[in-house]
C-alpha cells in the first residue's frame, strides 16, 4: 500500500479552494441581488405613496433640493398627507408610515426632490447588481413617476 503523494494532495487541496471561493463568490452575488430586490421594492412602496399623495393632494410632496429619506434632520422619516414628516410629530393620516430603508445602515439611501412646480419627482437609489430584464444597471438609479433608468437624478 502507497500512500498519496504530495502533487495528489496538493491537487485535492486546489480543488478544494477553487469550490469554497466559487462558493464565496456565489453566496456574496447573491447576498447582494438579494439586498437590491429589497431596494426596488421599497423604491416600489415609496413610489406607490407618493402617488397616494398626488391623488390627495394634486401634487407630490415638496422639496425644492435633493434631501435623504427616512433622516430626521430632513423631516423625511414618514410621509402624511401634509408632506414629509419627523416620526415623531404629529400626523393627520398616515401614508407611509415609516419610510422604508431596510440597508440604511449599509449605505443605501433614497434620495427625492420634487420637480416642475410639484407634478414630478426624482427618486435616486442605489442597485448592487445588474437587473438585465429590466434594464438596469448596478450604480446609482433614477425614479420617477413614469419610469425608472439606470442613470443619477442628480
Amino acid at each position: 500500500m502507497k500512500g498519496f503523494s504530495k502533487i495528489e494532495i496538493i491537487i485535492v487541496i486546489l480543488v478544494i479552494v477553487l469550490l469554497l471561493a466559487g462558493d464565496y463568490f456565489l453566496i456574496s452575488y447573491l447576498n447582494k441581488k438579494t439586498q437590491d430586490i429589497k431596494v426596488l421594492s421599497e423604491v416600489s412602496q415609496i413610489r406607490s405613496s407618493l402617488e397616494v399623495y398626488l391623488n390627495t393632494n394634486n401634487f407630490y410632496p415638496e422639496k425644492q433640493s435633493p434631501e435623504l429619506l427616512n433622516d430626521p434632520y430632513n423631516s423625511t422619516e414618514k410621509l402624511c398627507l401634509s408632506g414629509f414628516k419627523r416620526s415623531n410629530d404629529d400626523c393627520e393620516k398616515h401614508i407611509l408610515k415609516t419610510v422604508p430603508n431596510a440597508y440604511l445602515n449599509k449605505g443605501n439611501a433614497y434620495t427625492y426632490q420634487s420637480i416642475n412646480n410639484n407634478k414630478n419627482y426624482l427618486l435616486e437609489f442605489n442597485l448592487l447588481t445588474n437587473f438585465k430584464d429590466l434594464g438596469l444597471l448596478k450604480g446609482k438609479a433614477c425614479a420617477d413617476n413614469l419610469q425608472i433608468t439606470s442613470q443619477p437624478c442628480f
